[in-house]
């Protein structure tokens, strides 16, 4: 089962450690400090930064860009490796689109992928999902964009 913690700014320095193969492997040869993004992203008032977890292990982590108008954007997801392929991804994703009902947008990594194949699959399972569209990317480091409507507790 995996579960969500929320990433505290007293983490920076193990979040930062985490970043590093994050970026290395979603933006090669980016010049994305991972010490500076750790920082930005810990201390910013708009973005949500979760740990995922299985069990007692952590197994990656998701940061959340808060919208206006009441709309997400999830800007970062990473399972280690070693727990990919398990389904965990799945489940958290699907838990923390559901934390924040309303609409979101993601942007795809060029250099992964494995992502594209990922959230191809994924999104398609994500309970409350509606409104599923592919749209152009946001940056020069994605292939495409998807934006979509995740249902509140009561279907709303």
């Amino acid at each position: 089962m995996v579960s969500l913690s929320l990433i505290l700014p007293r983490e920076q320095t193990v979040f930062a450690s985490v970043l590093a193969p994050y970026f290395h492997e979603v933006a090669p040869g980016a010049p994305i400090d991972p010490v500076k993004r750790a920082e930005q992203m810990l201390n910013r008032k708009d973005v949500t930064a979760f740990w995922l977890h299985h069990a007692a292990a952590r197994i990656g982590f998701a940061l959340v860009l808060n919208l206006p108008d009441d709309r997400r954007e999830l800007s970062e997801f990473m399972i280690v490796p070693q727990y990919r392929r398990q389904g965990h991804g799945q489940e958290a994703a699907s838990l923390i689109l559901q934390e924040f009902p309303g609409r979101w947008r993601m942007g795809i990594s060029e250099g992964s992928p494995q992502a594209a194949a990922f959230w191809g699959t994924c999104l398609s399972l994500v309970p409350g999902l509606s409104a599923l569209q592919t749209g152009a990317p946001f940056t020069e480091h994605q292939t495409k964009s998807y934006t979509f409507d995740i249902a509140g507790p009561n279907n709303a």
